[in-house]
């Protein structure tokens, strides 16, 4: 009795442990099933990027520094002689030509000099005169032996030292001349009065300023660089100094190979090549660099280093740029048709596979389907 019912329930156990272990085999295989889709699906599925080529995005990068246009002349018109002021013939703001008179001294004094030494030579060619021609009635007389050698002697050494008194006289004389001269200050050069020094009746003294004189025109533009910018200021290309929304083109002409003292930059003059920009005008130069570089924006760190991702035949290639620095644009020699990932490329590793998705179209502006916003900063 016992053994029948063991054979009878035994086939229901077995029938039921089927029953239960079905789901489970069931469950396994369906998430086996699973994890294979997603693993197909990750190896096929590649991060959507869009590129463009290089040439679309390099630019040449402009920079600009303060310059100045210093006047070529810059003087300040001093008296010469001890006399008081008589007139000045111009004032600040005045534009004169050179050889204007621009201050009259009293000159009575200094006329009178010269007469005195005019009248003094006249006395000492007079009395040269008259030894000329008792040293010539000497040469006569000691050809016939009427005379002492040592009377020859004393008529020669006469001439001669009237000789040195008369030159001496002249010299007297041109000095005085030129005292004269000095009363009347002129311009040296075309240009502007800036500035008046003294007043009507000061007593000068050689070296008392009395006006400050610009020249009227210049042809340079004065820079002070930096050591770091001088290579890219001397290689680039445009020049041009800015003043007043007015922009006028230059030539570099000599670059200071010394640093100033004071700044501890490069001083650099440039010439005008057209319209020149007025005296005193402060303002900025501005270059534009001779080599391509790329902006900012496109530019990302990976492991610590600076560069552009690109597309290497669905692959993201990174290259490294040397001395980039952050946020700014930099040189970059790449082929033209390069493709550069300017979407998607903060979420793009070295290595990683992408797709390049279409560009959007300018009929519609509509971008294709599951494509990434733009990125850029």
């Amino acid at each position: 009795m016992k053994t029948t019912l063991s054979f009878r329930v035994l086939p229901q156990i077995l029938l039921a442990g089927l029953l239960l272990g079905a789901p489970l085999f069931t469950s396994q295989a369906s998430e086996a099933h699973a994890e294979s889709s997603q693993a197909e699906t990750q190896g096929t599925n590649a991060l959507k990027v869009r590129t463009r080529p290089y040439r679309e995005l390099a630019i040449y990068v402009s920079h600009a520094v303060g310059a100045s246009v210093p006047a070529t002349e810059d003087s300040t018109i001093s008296a010469q002689i001890s006399a008081l002021i008589e007139n000045f013939h111009v004032d600040t703001a005045y534009e004169v030509k050179k050889g204007d008179i621009l201050v009259s001294l009293d000159c009575r004094e200094n006329r009178l000099r010269l007469k005195q030494a005019e009248a003094a030579l006249k006395a000492e060619q007079a009395m040269l005169k008259n030894a000329r021609s008792q040293f010539e009635q000497a040469k006569k007389l000691s050809k016939q032996g009427n005379i002492s050698r040592e009377i020859y002697n004393q008529r020669e050494a006469e001439e001669n030292r009237l000789k040195a008194t008369v030159e001496s006289r002249k010299l007297a004389r041109s000095l005085a001349e030129l005292d004269v001269q000095r009363c009347n200050i002129k311009a040296p050069f075309d240009g502007y009065v800036t500035r008046r020094d003294a007043s009507l009746g000061e007593l000068t003294s050689p070296g008392t300023p009395l006006l400050q004189l610009v020249s009227k025109e210049n042809h340079r533009v004065e820079v002070r660089i930096n050591t770091r910018q001088l290579q890219s200021f001397v290689s680039g290309t445009d020049h041009r100094f800015i003043f007043n929304r007015r922009s006028y083109p230059l030539s570099i002409e000599h670059v200071v190979p010394l640093l100033d003292k004071a700044s501890r930059n490069h001083i650099v003059r440039l010439r005008f090549t057209g319209e020149h920009a007025i005296t005193g005008s402060i303002g900025k130069v501005v270059w534009r660099e001779s080599v391509l570089s790329i902006p900012a924006a496109y530019i990302v760190q990976r492991q610590g280093k600076l560069g552009v991702l690109v597309d290497d035949n669905g692959t993201a290639r990174f290259i490294p740029i040397e001395n980039a620095e952050e946020g700014q644009p930099a040189v970059l020699s790449l082929n033209p048709d390069t493709p550069i990932i300017t979407q998607g490329r903060y979420n793009v590793k070295d290595g990683e596979k992408i797709e390049v998705e279409a560009a959007v179209s300018p009929a519609t502006g509509n971008a294709p389907a599951n494509s990434q916003a733009d990125d850029r900063p």
